[in-house]
C-alpha cells in the first residue's frame, strides 16, 4: 500500500490550529515516545505530520499504528535528499496556520503547544520557542539539565537578531537558541517565500529562523521547560564535518542586507564559521603529524586559534579524566507513572509514557 493511502482523508478534518512536523528515519527506538507526547497535547486542534525518509526498520509500522489510533496523525514518504528537503515536504503538507517542530527522538510536555500558541496570540510573534530540558538516559536513570540557564532566561522576552546570531556562534559559552525547536507562523514563511535551505545538513532550523528575522519576523522566548531534548550518540547536533561548515558558510554569504549594523553582525558569524573551518583542518593536520600546516591554518586566524587551543585543552582534560567531571549532569530518579489508557499499550508505549512523565516539570 502506498504510504499516502494510510493518511486519513484530509477533507474529513477542519483546518487545524497547529501542524506538528516530525522527520523520521530509522527512529523505532524513540518515535513512540515522541508521538505519544504530541498526541497528549492539551491543545487538541492539531495535526501531526510524520515524514518518513526511507527508514529500513520498523519506523513506518510504528507510525502507521498511531495513524490508525489517532486521525490527527499523518504519514508521508520523504524524498531522501537530506533533512532540509524532508522539512520542506512537511512544511508543504502542513494545513495549520502555525507549525511546531518535534524531532523523532524528543518529547513534549503536554502543555507545550498550548503555551506557545497563547504566547503567539498575545504578542503577535512570528517565532516562539520555549526553554528546554536536555536529557540523557543512563541505565535506570534519566540525567537532565536546563538548557538556557541564568536570570535573563527566566522571563518571557523578545530576542534580538544580534543576540540570536551571536549566541549561535560555535565554540562560545553563549546560549545558542538555534537548538530550540520553534513554533512559527506558516503564513509569514509563505508570504516571504522562505523555506529550508536544502544545501544544509546541520543548522537548518537556525538558518530558517535567521532568514525569518531578517525579513522582519519577531522572535519570542518563553521560560517554561516544555521541550525535552534527547542527547545521545546518534545526534547530529554536535558532530560537525568540514562539509557541514562549508555549507553554512555558503548559506551565510547568501544573506543580502543593506543595514550596516546587521551586515556587521552577519559578518561576525562568517568569521566564526571560517574559524571553525580552519580548526577542523588544523586538528586533522595535527592528527597526521603535520604541525607546521596546522600552525599556518590556526595561527593566522584569531578565531581559529582560539577554537583549536580550546579543543586541544579539552582533549587534555579528557585524558586526565577531568572533562567528564566538569560536564556532569544531575540525576533524576526514574519512575513509572500510572499510565493512561492507550490503544496500543505494548512495551514500547508503556516505556514512552514512563519517560514523558519522568521528565515533566510541574
Amino acid at each position: 500500500m502506498e504510504m499516502e493511502k494510510a493518511i486519513h482523508d484530509s477533507g474529513a478534518m477542519t483546518r487545524p490550529i497547529v501542524s506538528i512536523l516530525m522527520v523520521a528515519r530509522n527512529a523505532t527506538k524513540h518515535i513512540d515516545a515522541a508521538l505519544l507526547s504530541a498526541r497528549a497535547q492539551t491543545l487538541t486542534d492539531i495535526e501531526i505530520i510524520v515524514v518518513d525518509d526511507g527508514s529500513i526498520d520498523e519506523t513506518p509500522a510504528r507510525v502507521a499504528a498511531h495513524v490508525h489510533a489517532d486521525r490527527r496523525v499523518r504519514l508521508i514518504s520523504g524524498p531522501q535528499k537530506g533533512l532540509s528537503a524532508v522539512r520542506n515536504v512537511s512544511l508543504n503538507a502542513a494545513r495549520g496556520g502555525l507549525a511546531a517542530i518535534l524531532d523523532s527522538d524528543d518529547c513534549l510536555h503536554p502543555q507545550h503547544i498550548e503555551n506557545l500558541v497563547q504566547h503567539h496570540a498575545k504578542t503577535g510573534a512570528h517565532i516562539c520557542v520555549s526553554n528546554m530540558i536536555e536529557f540523557v538516559e543512563v541505565r535506570s536513570t534519566i540525567r537532565k539539565k536546563v538548557f538556557a540557564q541564568g536570570a535573563c532566561w527566566r522571563l518571557s522576552r523578545e530576542v534580538t537578531l544580534e543576540e540570536f546570531v551571536l549566541g549561535g556562534a560555535i565554540g562560545t559559552r553563549a546560549t545558542s537558541l538555534g537548538y530550540c525547536k520553534p513554533l512559527f507562523d506558516i503564513q509569514f514563511l509563505r508570504y516571504h517565500g522562505i523555506t529550508y535551505d536544502e544545501r544544509l545538513r546541520v543548522g537548518e532550523d537556525f538558518d530558517l529562523v535567521l532568514r525569518m528575522m531578517l525579513a522582519g519576523g519577531i522572535y519570542r522566548f518563553v521560560p517554561q521547560l516544555t521541550y525535552y531534548y534527547r542527547k545521545h550518540a546518534a545526534s547530529t547536533s554536535h558532530r560537525l564535518t568540514l562539509a557541514d561548515i562549508e555549507g553554512l558558510i555558503v548559506a551565510g554569504r547568501g544573506y543580502h542586507i543593506d543595514d550596516t549594523s546587521i551586515a556587521e553582525i552577519l559578518e561576525s558569524r562568517l568569521e566564526n564559521l571560517e574559524g571553525v573551518r580552519r580548526q577542523i583542518c588544523a586538528l586533522s593536520a595535527i592528527r597526521q603529524g603535520r604541525w607546521i600546516q596546522a600552525l599556518r591554518l590556526a595561527g593566522t586566524h584569531r578565531e581559529a586559534c582560539r577554537l583549536t587551543l580550546s579543543s586541544l585543552w579539552e582533549s587534555v582534560l579528557k585524558r586526565v579524566g577531568l572533562f567528564a567531571l566538569s560536564h556532569s549532569w544531575p540525576a533524576a530518579s526514574r519512575y513509572i507513572a500510572e499510565l493512561p489508557d492507550v490503544n496500543h499499550a505494548d512495551g514500547a508505549t508503556m516505556e514512552a509514557w514512563s519517560l514523558t512523565e519522568a521528565l515533566c516539570v510541574r
